[in-house]
């Protein structure tokens, strides 16, 4: 089976939890537990009052700011993974 880095190495892609952070930015290692993103944005979407839809909006919209040299987020913890290029403005 292919594994996250072969599919998605080098770009940036959308990782939801299954809590309330979310983490945006470029995939460059994965183990057998976890995920590592450079140049991330980790948001912790409790801080707002935004939807998880409407800060994704806004990010492509204005563009992603990272908040992380790298953030490791285990593999545990993730719902979904989406492409950045994928994630629909309208």
């Amino acid at each position: 089976m292919e594994g996250l880095l072969e599919r998605y190495g080098n770009k940036v892609i959308l990782l939801d939890t299954d809590s309330r952070w979310i983490y945006l930015g470029t995939l460059v290692a994965e183990d057998e537990t976890t995920v590592t993103l450079s140049q991330a944005d980790a948001f912790d979407l409790s801080e707002t009052s935004l939807t998880r839809q409407e800060y994704l909006l806004r990010v492509k919209q204005d563009g992603l700011v990272p908040n992380r040299r790298r953030v490791t987020v285990l593999k545990a913890k993730v719902v979904g993974i989406t492409l950045w290029e994928d994630i629909l403005t309208v």
